[in-house]
């Protein structure tokens, strides 16, 4: 078999890989939502418009990683968006002190890990459950961006920065679509070809099986709840950029979308099951719908009510997953 042949058949394999696993279902409805918005609204198959939700949904798609790999292990994160403004505002304020971008992005992030370092601790040390701890999390870092703005936007953003959010590349792709791609390859890759990849799964699957087996599954938790923080926190830098300006109300309610995403990207709330490509789907899907109802002049409350419908049939859906496995 000539090398051409190899590379084709193993392509093949990868394909209907792809069409056999759980994110079938959700590809097809991604396509039929696609469909039935072009027909609804007018330019929305515009390539304009195209890469207007691609870059809407990288902000939220970074951090839904994030939630991914939480979820695999059983867990949940209610804070992830109250990390993102807070390194949002953090990010911002650093830089008007005089910091670099480089630098400031770098502490933002490394306080995100901060967050979800707290959140592992107390989950894995003091066995409080997940829900409870960021729950109670989720306050505490929303507060902190409130108090140490006092509720004041930071403004005067470097152009250097908002950049990162605005910019181009080639004149045509945003920025952020870049980065949410180049996050979605490194945890893929961590998932299948690392061994926390796998003890990863292993620990959501069944967590004391793995424990006598051999695997750390505190450890793992832990280094999850921190990469979560890590990315939620790059998502909330990248959504700063791009709105120009931050807000201590940054991202309010985008955890409860982000959850959406990850369920119906056939995450299990179980955990032990979750892909990257699945996450990816689901993200597009939330965001297809939101700019769809928005160019169909479809009002603000429609568009909170599909986004509490996604909800509610991601959690049916889960659960008929649940006992049909």
């Amino acid at each position: 078999m000539s090398k051409r042949q190899s590379m084709a058949n193993s392509s093949k394999k990868a394909l209907l890989r792809v069409f056999r696993g759980r994110e079938t279902g959700v590809l097809m409805a991604l396509i039929v939502l696609v469909i039935a918005l072009s027909f609804l609204a007018k330019n929305f198959l515009s390539m304009g418009n195209i890469f207007s939700i691609l870059r809407a949904v990288s902000f939220e798609g970074i951090a839904a990683l994030g939630m991914m790999l939480v979820m695999i292990t059983g867990g949940l994160d209610l804070s992830i968006a109250s990390n993102m403004a807070l390194s949002g505002i953090l990010v911002s304020l650093l830089m008007v002190s005089g910091v670099p971008v480089f630098p400031a992005v770098l502490i933002a992030i490394v306080a995100g890990m901060g967050i979800g370092l707290v959140n592992g601790l107390i989950i894995t040390r003091i066995r409080l459950g997940p829900i409870i701890t960021t729950l109670g999390m989720m306050s505490v870092v929303r507060g902190v961006a409130f108090m140490i703005t006092k509720g004041l936007p930071v403004v005067n953003l470097p152009s250097s920065f908002t950049a990162l959010g605005q910019g181009l590349i080639g004149g045509v792709v945003p920025v952020p679509i870049v980065f949410f791609l180049a996050v979605a390859i490194v945890i893929h890759l961590i998932q299948r070809y690392t061994v926390f990849g796998y003890q990863l799964y292993a620990t959501g699957g069944n967590e004391v099986a793995s424990r006598y087996s051999g695997v750390q599954t505190a450890k793992v938790t832990l280094l999850t709840y921190v990469l979560a923080g890590a990315l939620g926190a790059l998502g909330g830098v990248l959504l700063i950029a791009r709105l120009g300006v931050a807000q201590p109300s940054i991202a309010s309610g985008y955890e409860m979308a982000i959850i959406a995403a990850v369920i119906i990207g056939g995450t299990s709330l179980n955990g032990g099951i979750g892909t990257v490509l699945g996450t990816v789907l689901g993200v597009l899907i939330i965001g297809v719908i939101r700019n769809g109802l928005v160019l169909a002049n479809i009002g603000g409350y429609y568009i909170q009510f599909a986004n509490g419908l996604l909800i509610l049939t991601a959690v049916v859906i889960n659960r008929l997953r649940g006992i049909q496995s």
